[in-house]
């Protein structure tokens, strides 16, 4: 794939115990930040190469606005009881060409004339949101951080949920075994690869978050 991981995140219910559960397993989080026009606020932690954000409601009306409704974040943000999926992979293209249809998300606390490419489908709440990160999207740098006494790489995403068989197409296309593979299950849950688990080992977080690490 000539995408490269820029960010995954976890719609959570609950902020403070969700972050709460992954620092005490050894996760140390860096920004934070509150999305203006788009209700949701954020905890990131940053690893060598891309970075895990919890992300939760922080303004309902902001999360049900016109601008922010195709995104189906507030669908996702109380996915244990809409059956949404909680999750989104973010994708640096480096001025790749594409041959995939995407959307454009003028987000709020972007500076104007900037928007986020999406690739899932406008409302497809049972789809991961899927997005892209323009190489002339302004970033906010965030040095890397070592998580269980070492640095990390994020190396393979693995999505799973329950309506698979509904996927869109360009989501597909962008499904690569060794990057980001999106597979059927009864519940929605996510693995994170770390350094290509090279050593065997493995936390689930369920049921606090929908997560489980191997590294």
């Amino acid at each position: 794939m000539s995408l490269e991981l820029d960010h995954v995140f976890i719609c959570v219910e609950e902020a403070t115990g969700a972050e709460r559960a992954l620092a005490d397993f050894g996760l140390q989080f860096g920004l934070r930040a509150v999305h203006g026009g788009q209700g949701t606020a954020n905890a990131c932690a940053f690893f060598d190469n891309a970075y895990l954000e919890l992300l939760s409601r922080h303004d309902d009306q902001e999360l049900q606005s016109p601008a922010v409704r195709p995104l189906a974040l507030w669908e996702r943000v109380r996915w244990r009881q809409t059956g949404a999926s909680p999750f989104g992979i973010a994708f640096r293209t480096r001025n790749i060409e594409l041959s995939i249809n995407t959307w454009p998300y003028a987000a709020a606390f972007l500076p104007p004339g900037k928007n986020i490419p999406i690739v899932t489908a406008p409302n497809a709440a049972h789809e991961p949101l899927i997005f892209l990160i323009p190489a002339t999207l302004p970033i906010r740098l965030q040095p890397p951080q070592a998580h269980r006494g070492k640095h990390r790489s994020l190396t393979r995403v693995t999505v799973s949920g329950p309506r698979v068989s509904a996927l869109s197409a360009d989501v597909r296309v962008l499904c690569d075994p060794e990057v980001l593979a999106i597979t059927q299950a009864p519940e929605h849950h996510l693995e994170l690869d770390w350094d290509c688990a090279s050593g065997g080992e493995s936390h689930d977080f369920r049921p606090t978050l929908p997560l489980v690490l191997r590294w």
